[in-house]
C-alpha cells in the first residue's frame, strides 16, 4: 500500500498549505492600472536616471553656449627674486624705474601684480556653432530616449498588470473547481456508505481534490511572483502586497497593418533618436573639418604693478591685441579625425537604416500576434460553452449512478481547463494589444485608456 501512504502524506501536506494560499492577499494595497502607471512613472528608478540624463544634457548646452561668451579672469601674483629683465619689466610697469641703475645687478626686488583677463574667440572656423548645436540634438536625445523608456516601462506595468488579473482568475477557477470536487465527494460518500458506489471510486475523486489544490497552490506561488515583479516596476520593496482592482485596458488599434506601420514610423521615440544621433555624427564631422581653419582671439587685460601693494590710478596698465593662428601640420591628426567623424556618419546611417527594419519587424510581429490572439479567443469561448454544456449531462448522470467517475473526472478536469483557457486567451489577447501599442511608440496612450476604464 506505498501508493495510499503517498497519497495520505500529499493530501496532509495540501491541507497544511491550504491557509497559506487562503490568506493570500490580505492587507494588500489595492491598486487600479491607472494608479499603476502613474506610480511607475513617479517612482521607477530607470525614469530617474533618464530625468539625470535630461539634465546632463541640459548643462551641456549651457556649456556649450559659454563659448560665445568672453573669458574674464582676475589674478594676483606675488613676485621676489634679482633677475636683471624681471626687475626691469616689473619696475617699468610699476611706473617706479630709477633714473640710476645697475641692470646688470639691480638687486632683489619685491612686486605685487594685480589684474583682470579678457579673452573672446571671434573666428574658430564654425566650431563653437557646431559644437553647440550638437547640445541642443543630444537635449532632444535624451528627452527621446525618456519617452521610449517611458513606452517599454508602461508596457511592462500593463503586461504584469494583465498577468496578476489572469492569476486571480486563475485562481478563483480552481477554488471553484475545488468547491465542485468537495460536493461530490461528500455525495460519493454518502453512496459509498448505501452501497451504490465503488470505494476506488471515491478515493479517484480524492485525488482529483488533491490535484485541483495543487493547482491552487501554483496559482497562488505565481500571483505572489507577479505581485513582486509588479511591486518592483512601481519601486516597491519586492515582499511588498499588491492587490489589483477589477478594471480592464482598452486599446484601439489601428485599423489594418499599413496604418499601424505607419504610426510605428512617426511615433517610435527611438526612431526619432537615430535620426538626432545621425544629424549629430554629421555635425561632429562638420567640427572635425573646421580644425583645418584659422582661429581668431581676442585678448584684453588690466593690471597693476607696486612693491608695497599700493594701487594708484597712475600705475594702471593696459593691452589690447588679437591673436590669429593656424594650425598647418599636426602629425596627421585633423586628418585621422575628420575620417573617424565620416566613419560615424556612415554608422548612425547604417544604425537607422537597421533600426527602421526591426522597427517592421516587431510591428509586423505584433500585428500576428493580435490577430492569433483574438482567433484562438474565439476557440476557447465556444470550448467552455460545450465544456460546460458536457459537464452539466455527465455530472447528473454520475448523481444517478448512470455514468462512470472516470468519466465525470474528465468532463469536471475539461470544464476547469477550458474556463482557465479562456482566462489566458483573454489575458493574450490584451497582452498582444499591450504589445502592439508598445511596437506603435504609443506608451502615453496607455494612460489615457485606462483613465475610462476603471
Amino acid at each position: 500500500m506505498p501508493y495510499m501512504k503517498a497519497l495520505q502524506v500529499f493530501l496532509a501536506l495540501l491541507l497544511v498549505l491550504s491557509p497559506w494560499t487562503a490568506a493570500f492577499g490580505a492587507g494588500a494595497e489595492v491598486l487600479t492600472l491607472e494608479q499603476s502607471l502613474s506610480l511607475a512613472r513617479s517612482a521607477n528608478p530607470v525614469l530617474e536616471q533618464a530625468q539625470a540624463r535630461i539634465a546632463q544634457a541640459r548643462a551641456a548646452v549651457k556649456e556649450s553656449r559659454a563659448a560665445f561668451w568672453p573669458q574674464l579672469e582676475i589674478s594676483l601674483e606675488y613676485l621676489r627674486g634679482d633677475a636683471p629683465s624681471a626687475y626691469l619689466f616689473k619696475t617699468i610697469d610699476a611706473h617706479q624705474l630709477p633714473s640710476q641703475v645697475d641692470f646688470n645687478n639691480p638687486g632683489r626686488f619685491d612686486n605685487w601684480e594685480t589684474g583682470i583677463q579678457a579673452q573672446m574667440n571671434l573666428y574658430a572656423g564654425g566650431r563653437d556653432r557646431l559644437r553647440y548645436q550638437q547640445s541642443r540634438l543630444g537635449l532632444e536625445q535624451a528627452h527621446n530616449e525618456h519617452t521610449a523608456l517611458v513606452n517599454q516601462l508602461e508596457a511592462a506595468v500593463i503586461d504584469t498588470y494583465l498577468a496578476l488579473q489572469t492569476a486571480q482568475t486563475l485562481m478563483e477557477i480552481a477554488q471553484q473547481s475545488l468547491a465542485v470536487v468537495e460536493r461530490e465527494i461528500e455525495l460519493a460518500q454518502v453512496r459509498l456508505a448505501g452501497g451504490s458506489l465503488l470505494r476506488a471510486d471515491l478515493l479517484s475523486l480524492q485525488v482529483r481534490r488533491a490535484e485541483a489544490k495543487s493547482e491552487i497552490i501554483r496559482a497562488g506561488a505565481h500571483q505572489q511572483r507577479l505581485q513582486a515583479a509588479l511591486a518592483v516596476l512601481l519601486d516597491r520593496d519586492a515582499h511588498t502586497p499588491l492587490h489589483i482592482a477589477s478594471n480592464s485596458f482598452t486599446y484601439e488599434p489601428p485599423q489594418d497593418y499599413a496604418q499601424a506601420l505607419e504610426r510605428a514610423l512617426t511615433h517610435r521615440a527611438e526612431l526619432t533618436g537615430s535620426r538626432l544621433n545621425l544629424q549629430s555624427a554629421r555635425l561632429g564631422h562638420g567640427v572635425a573639418r573646421s580644425e583645418y581653419l584659422p582661429r581668431l582671439d581676442l585678448e584684453a587685460r588690466l593690471y597693476h604693478d607696486d612693491s608695497n601693494l599700493a594701487y594708484n590710478a597712475d600705475q594702471l596698465n593696459w593691452t589690447l591685441g588679437a591673436r590669429l593662428s593656424w594650425e598647418l601640420f599636426a602629425g596627421f591628426a585633423t586628418s585621422a579625425r575628420t575620417e573617424k567623424a565620416r566613419s560615424l556618419v556612415q554608422q548612425s546611417l547604417a544604425a537607422d537604416r537597421h533600426l527602421r527594419r526591426d522597427i517592421e519587424l516587431q510591428v509586423r510581429k505584433a500585428w500576428l500576434g493580435v490577430e492569433e490572439a483574438v482567433a484562438h479567443q474565439r476557440v476557447t469561448v465556444a470550448a467552455v460553452t460545450q465544456a460546460q454544456e458536457a459537464f452539466a449531462l455527465v455530472q447528473t448522470r454520475f448523481a444517478g449512478g448512470a455514468a462512470a467517475v472516470t468519466r465525470y473526472l474528465e468532463a469536471e478536469l475539461s470544464l476547469s481547463r477550458s474556463r482557465m483557457a479562456v482566462a489566458a486567451a483573454e489575458r493574450d489577447h490584451l497582452r498582444a494589444l499591450v504589445e502592439l501599442a508598445r511596437t506603435l511608440g504609443e506608451g502615453h496612450f496607455y494612460a489615457e485608456s485606462t483613465g475610462g476604464a476603471q
